[in-house]
């Protein structure tokens, strides 16, 4: 039963967290519909999915650093040291004067973006009792609503009339009060943490120090994965390899395997995470380079996207009882591979440009079935001590993830790019097929490991247990 002692905090969590989760809906939609005007204004095509990359990256070390120090201590301190990384990082690609400053904000500012996801995982873990959870993350993902139907609109508006540079510098100034909002919030969880923090996972440095080296190794991937020279190659092919190798160590035991129950779940998390971000990438890029639409118009797209997730993850949140996270799981994984298939049959030539917002809505109902799922799923599995912990593993698990599969898919498009890319004008439909294949693999992928989800009669080690 819930009583107005549960009941206050848990609206004051979902009112803080429903503000601020929205801001970053409208950045993330923003910056996917003005890309394309900030690769033309400082000469960064080259480097397209490196903008989008960085601060998946980066969001790894902070993920990590998050659910060390909300396990340890509460959340309150890895929020809003996360919403001020955040704020920084977006006023840095705002005023940057050159792709490489550009790149580095994006880089902060996933920094911050991780922690702030870890930490508002690890809130509600605390916080929400189990059967309001599925609700509440309803909610979550309600609050990307008013964002779709207005960031391209609002984005597209700005960007023709104050610039680019604008987008990125108004969530900053609103993401203070989101944040003061569930700050009574924070500070409770914040007393609770403070009471075992002596009796805090020895563990947890190893991890932070894994998370650092998995960062920067994806960081270089991202970096070199576009460079045409062999030598580059080569330090691409090492910097997967210490991801995996960080990953191995990092993530729940049996994840490569698919074994039964949260291995599975986290990989899960992580490949329907990349190919929805490998498809968002490229899509407002090949609307607006090949297909010529305008970039508010484009941006648009997203909206559909947007939108069908919250009906996904509004249809899921009806029903609270875990067994049924498993149906969705399977059914959105279905809908995500689908969707994200005829994004890559509308960059052929002759495919009518119109399937495009088809599939995206269709791909977009399938997230919001098993995003949702996976995030309640990944606490039902875990005890409330290492909610932390579980959500550092999904979310880590899925910024590796989509970091590989985007350094892979930018550097197939990178390759491919015609040896002078005029300004403005179509650079073919090669290097998008290229790219989007990638993302569709990740959604084949996600397919077979939705089925390993249940968990199997045994259970299995701590995420941090050797492969």
């Amino acid at each position: 039963m819930t009583t107005e002692a549960t009941a206050r905090p848990v609206r004051a969590l979902t009112v803080g967290a429903v503000a601020l989760i929205s801001l970053v809906a409208f950045e993330a939609l923003a910056v996917a519909t003005v890309m394309p005007a900030v690769a033309a204004d400082l000469d960064g095509l080259s480097v397209y999915a490196l903008a989008f990359g960085a601060p998946l990256a980066s969001g790894v070390v902070g993920m990590a650093l998050a659910g060390t120090w909300s396990d340890g201590a509460g959340a309150r301190r890895p929020l809003v040291v996360g919403v001020a990384l955040f704020a920084t990082g977006l006023v840095l690609a705002g005023l940057a004067p050159h792709i490489a400053v550009f790149v580095l904000g994006r880089g902060v500012q996933g920094l911050g973006g991780g922690m702030v996801n870890v930490a508002l995982y690890a809130l509600v873990g605390s916080v929400v009792p189990e059967p309001q959870r599925p609700k509440l993350f309803a909610w979550f993902s309600a609050a990307w609503v008013v964002p779709a139907m207005v960031g391209p609109a609002v984005s597209g508006l700005l960007l023709h009339t104050l610039g680019w540079r604008s987008v990125f510098l108004l969530v900053p100034a609103l993401a203070v009060p989101a944040t003061l909002v569930m700050w009574p919030v924070a500070r409770r969880a914040g007393e609770a943490g403070a009471e075992r923090a002596a009796t805090a996972d020895p563990a947890s440095a190893r991890r932070v120090l894994l998370a650092a080296v998995a960062g920067t190794g994806a960081a270089v991937l991202q970096v070199t994965a576009s460079r045409p020279q062999p030598g580059w190659r080569v330090v691409a092919l090492a910097a997967l390899v210490v991801v995996v190798w960080c990953a191995r160590r990092m993530l729940p035991a049996g994840l490569f395997r698919l074994v039964r129950g949260l291995p599975a779940v986290v990989a899960v998390r992580g490949l329907i995470g990349a190919s929805f971000a490998g498809a968002e990438t490229y899509l407002p890029l090949l609307l607006v380079r090949e297909r010529r639409w305008d970039p508010a118009v484009a941006g648009l797209v997203l909206t559909l996207g947007a939108v069908a997730w919250s009906v996904g993850s509004w249809i899921q949140g009806r029903r609270p009882e875990p067994e049924a996270r498993y149906r969705f799981s399977r059914v959105g994984v279905a809908l995500l591979a689908a969707g994200v298939g005829v994004i890559l049959g509308s960059a052929l030539p002759g495919v009518p440009a119109w399937i495009a917002p088809l599939g995206w809505a269709v791909g977009g109902g399938g997230m919001g079935l098993v995003y949702s799922s996976t995030s309640l799923l990944a606490l039902h599995l875990t005890p409330p001590e290492r909610h932390g912990e579980a959500g550092s593993a999904l979310t880590t698990g899925e910024s590796l993830t989509m970091s590989v599969v985007l350094a892979l898919g930018g550097g197939l498009f990178a390759a491919l790019l015609p040896a002078r890319v005029v300004e403005g004008a179509p650079v073919g439909h090669a290097p998008f097929l290229a790219a989007l294949s990638v993302a569709v693999l990740a959604a084949v992928l996600a397919v077979v490991a939705a089925r390993r989800m249940a968990p199997g009669p045994s259970p299995e080690g701590p995420p941090d247990q050797p492969r």
